[in-house]
């Protein structure tokens, strides 16, 4: 088979959505099909024209295009529905709703009777999530896109929430799968009690409004009257949040540390030496950091609607507590307090996380394409 993914970035950009796009290539090129990804010449910000036009990456041959404009991390170019039209593909995998292409390639699909499937990857985030600007544009595009959706021979969700958010947009239940994202085996992985920080309570993620951090923040101020040398890391990008979060956190007596961008092996000795993952969220996609803390024994506390519901299961990996301060801080203390209570769900959590390895979740790609090009 000839398969084009269509994707808003690509390696050597990084991110969860494009983590999942290089993954599903590179299997199915090692196959034996023909792969093609096919992406928006960008960065994140900014950096229009700065990687080559054409490259082949692990056996999957990569096309940058010209954006022709760009916001945030959309971007729409013209040059899309040439590029396509010459690579004469089987299936085009479309991924993340809402960008333009998605229109194209629907439109593009009437014209040349591919095969055609709409990845969504969930971003359906609340109010309280977004910026004014961003909101109003989301409303508008799924006002206006519920009719482009039937286009779509197959639309790939991540969980059920998804699937109930993308029914409501009008698509029938025989054009949705479910295929979660993967997570990779960590062979260092460890369970064990002995070697964590019995304090330490860890976010790992992007420091931005969306993932709801003032929450954590003002929740540990009730644990440390409860749990004396508690401590709270914060890991990842910052998007100039993380200056008025440690302030806060100060005043109120929590010791805090930011451990910025962190690679791999960091990644690891944080997941290792925690004793519990907090991500307080009220809305995510999937959740992928919900996942590698299961896999390192490492039960969460989650709270809100969304892929962290299927992800790190209530009472299977994770507590779960209403979103405000004292209800979250409770769900904290007791996972740090109850010995008995932290090492089931670490156990729990362990054996949930194994469902997801890509080493069984690519095959249900090759399976999929399968079914559906025949």
């Amino acid at each position: 088979m000839r398969i084009v993914h269509v994707a808003p970035f690509y390696a050597p950009v990084v991110g969860g959505v494009e983590e999942v796009v290089k993954k599903v290539a590179e299997y199915m090129a090692s196959r034996g099909h023909e792969i093609f990804v096919v992406t928006y010449n960008r960065l994140r910000n900014g950096g229009a024209g700065a990687l080559p036009r054409h490259e082949v990456m692990n056996g999957v041959r990569v096309i940058r295009i010209k954006p022709n404009f760009a916001w945030s991390y959309g971007t729409y170019s013209s040059e899309l529905p040439e590029v396509v039209r010459e690579l004469k593909p089987d299936i085009v995998h479309v991924h993340v709703w809402r960008h333009p292409h998605v229109f194209q390639i629907a439109k593009l699909r009437k014209l040349m009777k591919f095969k055609a499937v709409l990845h969504g990857h969930a971003p359906f985030h609340g109010f309280s999530q977004l910026d004014l600007a961003t909101w109003i544009y989301h409303r508008t595009f799924d006002a206006s896109g519920k009719r482009c959706l039937s286009s779509y021979d197959k639309y790939i969700a991540l969980t059920p929430h998804e699937v109930k958010k993308v029914k409501r947009l009008g698509l029938n239940d025989d054009k949705i799968v479910v295929i979660p994202n993967g997570v990779e085996e960590d062979k260092k992985c460890s369970n064990d009690a002995s070697i964590r920080d019995e304090g330490q309570v860890l976010y790992l993620g992007r420091i931005s409004k969306s993932k709801n951090l003032s929450l954590l923040v003002k929740a540990m101020a009730y644990v440390v009257k409860e749990i004396k040398n508690v401590r709270l890391v914060l890991a990842g990008p910052d998007e100039g949040l993380v200056r008025r979060l440690i302030t806060y956190a100060e005043k109120e007596g929590v010791q805090v540390r930011y451990a910025g961008y962190i690679n791999e092996d960091e990644k690891h000795k944080l997941y290792t030496k925690s004793s519990l993952y907090a991500l307080p969220s009220l809305y995510e996609p999937f959740g992928i950091t919900l996942l590698e803390a299961s896999l390192h024994g490492l039960p969460s506390v989650i709270t809100g609607e969304g892929g962290q519901l299927y992800v790190a299961p209530p009472n299977r990996a994770s507590l779960w507590a209403r979103p405000n301060s004292r209800d979250y801080a409770e769900a904290i203390t007791t996972l740090l307090t109850d010995k008995k209570q932290w090492k089931r769900l670490s156990q729990k959590a362990s054996g949930w996380a194994q469902r997801f390895m890509w080493s069984k979740i690519l095959p249900r790609y090759e399976k999929f394409y399968d079914d559906f090009y025949l």
